[in-house]
């Protein structure tokens, strides 16, 4: 996300909109080949629960806002801005984007990546299953709030659709990766996303079942050093106009 960014010029203005504890905001912070970071990054979501060490860092301004209203930055204010599995919970993450048009300079750059949900890829012995337990979660909607398991496929046309609300954006460049994950303890991202797979099967008792079954195998499959799990994360580099 930090090389995405093109953090090669010095005292930088950066956002990362969406900061979760802050995995994002290190990278930001930490210098590029050339030896440069930024001066000041953002940290913005909409509850706080950024790591302690960052929220001490003088480099780093903490901020605690709805995502869906208008962002806390006057015009052109910030040079960049990153935001990562946001706007799949956003309410309307069009306006959102013109939001992120207008407290950008003239020429600065968002960095908007998502997961695709569908693309979930997890090794098991029961492929029908497991596409009916992906399908289940990619589909949920677990919480109050909106939620788009297919967001990652939509950001260009976010994007398009942004010049109708007077937010023009130049594609700078569309990317795609699919990390590999062998691990399946408690607090890896395999497990993370099994147990939000999990979640969306509450509502059919049968079905909980055979996932809990299948959150068993899959445990045992990584202990065997048999375990793969993968998601198609899609990112793409916008200039304001």
């Amino acid at each position: 996300m930090a090389e995405l960014a093109q953090l090669d010029t010095e005292g930088l203005v950066v956002a990362d909109v969406g900061c979760g504890s802050g995995r994002t905001v290190r990278a930001l912070l930490a210098p590029g080949p050339d030896g440069r970071a930024p001066a000041l990054v953002h940290a913005l979501d909409h509850v706080s629960a950024l790591d302690d060490d960052l929220l001490s860092d003088p480099r780093v301004r903490s901020r605690i806002a709805d995502l869906d209203a208008r962002l806390p930055w006057g015009d052109g204010e910030l040079d960049r801005v990153v935001s990562l599995n946001a706007a799949e919970h956003l309410t309307d993450p069009v306006a959102h984007l013109a939001e992120v048009h207008r407290v950008l300079r003239p020429g600065g750059l968002c960095v908007l990546a998502h997961s695709d949900w569908d693309t979930a890829l997890f090794t098991s012995t029961d492929d029908v299953l497991t596409r009916q337990l992906v399908d289940g979660f990619t589909a949920a909607n677990p919480g109050p709030g909106p939620s788009d398991g297919f967001m990652g496929r939509k950001l260009l046309a976010l994007a398009a659709t942004g010049a109708g609300r007077g937010a023009p954006w130049e594609v700078v460049t569309a990317t795609s990766w699919a990390d590999p994950h062998r691990r399946f303890d408690d607090g890896s991202l395999a497990w993370k996303v099994a147990t939000g797979v999990l979640a969306a099967a509450q509502h059919d008792r049968a079905l909980l079942a055979r996932a809990a079954g299948w959150m068993e195998e899959l445990r045992s499959l990584a202990a065997a050093g048999q375990f793969l799990f993968t998601v198609t994360d899609v990112a793409v580099v916008l200039r304001r106009s």
